[in-house]
């Protein structure tokens, strides 16, 4: 127990179980990264309070995902074929909304609207819009599906949209990762095998950080899954870098320590003991201040900023695991841990450094005024401008950057991510009142510099509707006026007219008047003629209709009868169909059937060779069962013989020859220095004796047991009936002593290593040499028995378990015969069953075959009946087809003939009632005459005041017109009105359920911008217009109204805001954090001061320079916005690591005998210089592992701290050691002046 604690096996053993619940433990990394992948922003910012009016909007748009469909023909414009073809797919999503989750569509050729809006106006790409729904499926799983049923034929597709673009870019993150990872163990593990020239400590360094890391980022991923930790795409790769690099710097700097403790002759638990005192200090320091520096960020209110936080975690899991896992390595493998390095010295002086500090303390002003003049010009270079386009971070090859960047060649910039400006009042919206607002701010935006259109309720086509302004419509009520006007002049002149014909009228009168008493004589006479019509009328329907019923009923008989011919000509000829079936089939079973008997023959011949088969197969498993049973009892009998007992007796002889050797060892120790020369030739003649008498005895015994063996196996064989000739017998004892020669072989070798030791006591030169030289060849001949003689018991030990085993496979050999044996006595009986039951199958088959011959001929006659019987069938079909045609016709007519009469008869029947009737009205319309005569006189008189009031009206509606026209002109007729009706309009209601929500208390207006989204131009206006918005409701309806931009332009505008303002926050609390360890570690004020300058210095040029490294080399005109803050605590939290190596150094040199700061700096810096250097170089290269990654914010960040930790290397010696210099020893300014002057 005391040997496990001192070894520290417990840590290990805690270490793997801890790791192996991380692993357990971890949750689905892909989708935890996906969930948080969105950048979280404050509730109270512009773009997350549209957001959450978008969110509350409705079922359409509630937790759905944003998905665009992009249609694009590559060469020439879209052709009428190709605009089918889009079509064709975007029905195929509309008309199956629940396979695809679709809540809201907007397709491009619904209407004028989205024609105009969503279709390109170079004619060659069309985009698509769907709100699709977030329940139960991820974006990965949306964009698959919709991407597999998008595909048409001769165009391009795409599937993009912000989800879709956000999903994107956190799988190039992973992908990153993967690629980063790898590089990063490879780049670490090459570097420490040059620092160490040994590949044990490269694997145990990256070892330990390893579980360090699995275990934090378990720890990390639990938590943000269970209690909501920050988390964002980089935090994974993050851990990474920072764990992989700051633990390889720690795990050099402890194992250089324990490596020169071991060079000053300390056992390998002293200088555990000690690397941990020492080393493990500064590590604890420096690991405490970047695990406070981590900590400080989750104080940040910017969610991508918190999710920094999981490094903190890490770093604290690193120092546990650095600190109880590594002492485990280093106790058990002490010096075994640097193989093949056998050279163990102590600290080296690093020359650069040495050199620097040197130069600097002999003029440290003029050092730090070079300095200066250095980097202030790079500081004073950076411009602080930042690319917010996180598009840019997705590469140009994956489809859906493809697919914006087509919409942004094809459209305006802005059209693939549109701005919203949303509208939230407490009452409703769809009234005239506040569409009228509405439209005046959509008027104002639509006027805006970088505005490309804007659609809203009032203006779905980014146009004003004509019908909803007031000139308009007053040109609708002039073209009124003017058709009034038009209509009041026909009328003028048609009074006129009417005058005239009010005097030909008169004339007209009169002469009816003459003609109405002739038409009343003649009216008499059609009485007396009407009365003997009626009689011949009645009898002319009483006959038609008799004939009439007669024909229905031939009719009905002949359509029934032709319907029954119908059905037997249907079912002959559906008979003869299926006799022609028959007959094929017939056909087929005869040739079946004679197959059937062929093949049954042939399987009852094989069936009785199968029998006899079997016979024999049992006969010989029988003979095989009684042969393995005779070799198992012989072996058995053998097994139990004398030759067991010789092998246990050689077993046990081995141990005593050793421990005699052991003895001998022993007693040689004490051998007395008198008569040594005479004692030792006699004990060297004994030894070889002994030997050989051992390595005899080992060689016979094995020999003889494993020919005894053979031989009884062999015997065992013969009586079991198994024919071996003398000469296989000869090779099995020859490969029997190969064997037992083989067994002994480690007692031959030991012989001959003992025989070749060579104790000679004539050429002993003094008795200390004789007893040195005996001791030596006594320890290794007893080192060589250890090694042999257990080896030879070993063998003998295999043998054994070899021979018994042999038993036991013949026990098991015969078990298995027997079952082969009743095996195959069933199958025998069952080849008999077949056998007789293939001979009943071939006779049947016969008889089928017989049958089927008949039934093949009688189909053949069916099939000729029953195509004759259609062939009448038809014509009889046809011939009633006529008569029914015929008897209708007849129908038809008799039917027309009824009517005639009776219409005749009821015709007379009314003239003969009516012609007193008519005899009275041709009196009346006499004297009517008469009156119509004098009215007519009268009208002429009064048309001409008519004419007159007319001309009156039409002058008035003249002075109208003129007034109306004069208000069109006017600045009044661009006023909005919407008549109530028209809110009922289908068009405009189409209008109101795009931009209005359900509730219609909210509505949007939709926002493209001319330049792109995420540019500053873009994202400045955003908010702009928002507040203009605002302002413009201001003494309105709407000025209670929640007024907000959201979209791409303004969540850049407001990240913008939050990250910058938290950026310094951060950097300050960050600061103070650090400093605060700093004073503690380094127990002064004014030193934590210098470090923190120095990293400030660092991170400010390496910023600048990294500026133009990205410009130059990347081809970027901007930084990521995210660079300058993850750079920034990289650098700093990572940086202060080396200013504590220092510094620490530094004052543990005070008690080295080191008295002036000047010394202790200068000593420090060229102890810890090598260390710097190449903790610097696996820091760097493990950042640099992330260029490859392909993610523009990760190789910035990589360039910028590579580029900071070169600048730091050069100007960490200089501005420590001159601040060292000018704060605790000065400048004699005096002695300086008195050597010039000497000089001069």
């Amino acid at each position: 127990m005391q040997k496990f604690l001192k070894n520290h096996v417990f840590s290990l053993i805690a270490w793997v179980l801890i790791l192996i619940i991380s692993v357990f433990a971890l949750p689905n990394i892909t989708e935890l990264t996906n969930a948080h992948s969105d950048i979280t922003l404050p509730s109270n910012v512009e773009s997350n309070v549209a957001q959450s009016i978008e969110n509350n909007w409705g079922a359409k748009k509630k937790n759905t995902y944003a998905i665009a469909l992009v249609f694009n023909k590559e060469h020439g414009k879209l052709t009428d074929a190709d605009k089918q073809a889009i079509n064709n797919t975007l029905d195929k999503f509309t008309n199956d909304k629940s396979k695809y989750g679709i809540k809201d569509t907007l397709l491009p050729d619904s209407n004028i609207a989205t024609r105009k809006k969503l279709q390109s106006k170079d004619g060659t790409t069309w985009v698509a819009q769907f709100n699709v729904s977030k329940k139960g499926r991820t974006v990965e799983q949306v964009y698959n599906q919709m991407n597999r049923d998008v595909k048409t034929q001769g165009l391009r597709t795409y599937v993009t949209g912000a989800d879709v673009l956000q999903h994107d870019f956190s799988a190039s993150i992973q992908e990153g990762i993967k690629k980063t990872e790898a590089i990063t163990v490879v780049f670490i593990f090459i570097v420490l095998i040059i620092v160490f020239k040994s590949p044990i400590v490269p694997l145990i360094s990256l070892l330990t950080v390893g579980v360090s890391f699995l275990t934090s980022f378990s720890i990390v991923t639990n938590l943000v899954e269970h209690a909501n930790f920050p988390f964002s795409n980089f935090t994974q790769v993050f851990m990474v870098i920072v764990l992989f690099g700051i633990g390889t710097d720690y795990n050099i700097l402890l194992y250089d320590k324990f490596k020169e403790d071991l060079g000053k002759g300390m056992d390998k638990y002293k200088a555990m003991h000690d690397a941990l005192r020492n080393a493990g200090k500064t590590i604890l320091y420096s690991g405490s201040s970047i695990l406070i520096g981590f900590t400080a960020l989750s104080l940040a209110k910017f969610s991508i900023y918190r999710s920094a936080v999981g490094v903190a975690v890490g770093v604290a899991v690193l120092l546990v695991v650095l600190l109880t896992l590594n002492p485990f390595f280093m106790a058990v493998l002490g010096k075994k841990m640097f193989w093949p390095v056998k050279k163990f010295t102590g600290e080296s002086d690093d020359k650069l450094w040495h050199g620097i500090s040197a130069s600097t303390l002999k003029h440290p002003i003029i050092y730090l005024a070079v300095l200066a003049v250095v980097t202030v010009p790079f500081m004073l270079m950076y411009s602080g401008h930042l690319n917010y386009d996180d598009t840019d971070e997705i590469a140009d090859s994956v489809p859906s950057k493809q697919g914006l960047l087509v919409v942004q060649k094809h459209f305006s910039k802005g059209m693939a991510e549109p701005s919203y400006l949303y509208i939230q009042s407490k009452h409703r919206l769809d009234n005239e009142e506040n569409l009228k607002l509405i439209d005046q701010l959509t008027r104002q935006l639509q006027q805006s510099k970088d505005v490309s259109f804007a659609t809203s309720v009032t203006q779905p086509y980014g146009e004003p509707i004509d019908m909803l302004y007031v000139n308009n419509q007053l040109n609708t009520v002039n073209d009124g006026v003017d058709q009034a006007r038009s209509g009041l002049g026909k009328l003028s002149k048609g009074a006129n007219k009417v005058a005239n014909g009010a005097n030909r009228l008169r004339d007209g009168a009169d002469q009816l008047q003459d003609g109405t008493g002739r038409l009343q004589s003649g009216a008499q006479q059609l009485v007396g003629g009407t009365s003997r019509l009626q009689s011949g009328a009645q009898q002319l329907q009483s006959g038609a209709t008799r004939l009439q019923n007669g024909s229905v009923q031939l009719v009905s008989g002949a359509n029934r009868l032709q319907s029954g011919s119908s059905q037997l000509q249907s079912g002959a000829v559906r008979l003869q169909t299926g006799a022609g079936r028959l007959s094929s089939g017939t056909h087929a079973l005869v040739s079946g059937a004679n197959s059937l008997q062929s093949g049954a023959n042939r399987l009852q011949n094989g069936a009785q060779s199968l029998q006899s088969g079997t016979q024999s197969l049992q006969s010989g498993t029988q003979q095989m069962v009684n042969q393995l049973q005779q070799l198992s009892s012989q072996l058995s009998t053998q097994l139990n013989g004398s030759n067991r007992q010789q092998l246990a007796t050689l077993q046990t002889a081995l141990p005593q020859i050793n421990n005699g050797i052991q003895q001998l060892n022993q007693q040689v120790s004490g051998v007395d220095v008198s008569g040594l020369t005479q004692q030792l030739n006699s004990l060297q003649s004994k030894l070889e004796a002994a030997q050989k008498q051992a390595q005899g005895s080992a060689a016979n015994a094995v020999n003889s047991a494993s020919t005894a063996a053979v031989q009884a196996a062999l015997g065992s064989l013969k009586q079991s009936g198994v024919d071996i000739n003398s000469t296989q017998m000869a090779q099995a004892e020859g490969a029997a002593k190969d064997a037992a020669q083989k067994a002994v072989a480690g007692t031959s070798s030991t012989s001959a290593s003992a025989g070749s030791l060579g104790i000679d006591t004539s050429s002993l030169t003094s008795l200390a040499s004789q007893v040195s030289t005996l001791k030596q060849s006594i320890a290794q001949l007893a080192q060589a028995s250890n090694q042999a003689l257990p080896g030879a018991a070993t063998a003998l030990k295999q043998l054994s378990s070899g021979l018994g085993q042999v038993q036991a496979a013949a026990s098991q050999g015969v078990a298995g015969a027997q079952r082969l044996n009743s095996g195959a006595a069933a199958l025998n009986s069952g080849a008999g069953r077949l056998n007789s039951g293939l001979g009943t199958l071939s006779a049947g088959a016969g008889r089928l075959s017989v049958g089927a011959g008949q039934l093949d001929s009688g189909a053949g006659q069916l099939q000729s009946g029953l195509g004759t019987l259609a062939n009448g069938a038809g014509q009889l079909n046809s011939g009633l087809g006529t008569l029914a045609n015929g008897a209708g016709t007849l129908n038809t007519g008799l039917g027309t003939l009824a009517n005639g009469a009776g219409q005749l008869n009821n015709g007379v029947g009314q003239l003969a009632s009516q012609a007193p009737q008519l005899i009275s009205g041709i009196g009346q319309l006499n004297s009517g005459a008469g009156q119509l005569a004098s009215g007519a006189g009268k009208l002429a008189s009064r048309v001409p005041q008519l004419t007159t009031g007319i001309d009156t009206v039409n002058s008035g509606l003249g002075q109208g017109e003129t007034y109306l026209k004069g208000l069109g002109s006017s600045a009044a007729a661009d006023t909005f009105y919407i008549p109530k009706e028209f809110l009922k309009n289908d068009m405009f209601k189409k209008s109101m359920d795009v931009y209005l929500s359900p509730d219609k208390k909210s509505a949007q207006i939709i926002v493209v911008f001319n330049s792109n989204p995420s540019a500053t131009e873009a994202t400045d206006e955003s908010q702009e217009l928002s507040a203009m918005a605002k302002k413009s409701f201001q003494g309105t309806a709407l000025k209670n109204a929640t007024v907000a931009m959201g979209g791409q332009s303004s969540k850049i505008k407001d990240t913008k805001s939050v990250a910058s303002g938290d950026f310094i926050r951060t950097a300050a609390i960050m600061l103070i954090g650090i400093g605060i360890a700093l004073m503690f570690v380094t127990r002064s004020l004014l030193q934590p001061v210098y470090i923190l300058g120095t990293l400030l210095i660092a991170y400010l040029c390496s910023l600048s320079i990294n500026q133009w490294i990205v410009k130059a080399v990347l081809g970027r005109s901007m930084l990521t916005w995210n660079t300058p803050f993850f750079s920034f605590i990289m650098l700093i939290a990572l940086g202060v690591d080396y200013s504590i190596f220092l510094m620490t150094r530094y004052n543990e040199l005070k008690e080295a005998g080191f008295t002036t700061p000047s010394s202790r700096i200068l000593k420090a810096c060229a102890i810890i210089g090598t260390v710097v250097i190449s903790a610097a170089i696996i820091l760097g290269g493990t950042f640099a592992a992330l260029i490859p990654s392909g993610i523009p914010t990760l190789i910035e960040v990589a360039l910028t701290v590579d580029v900071g930790l070169l600048i730091l290397v050069f100007i960490l010696p200089i501005t420590l050691s001159a601040a060292v210099k000018l704060t605790y020893e000065g400048i004699d300014f005096g002695k300086y002046f008195k050597r010039n002057k000497t000089n001069n």
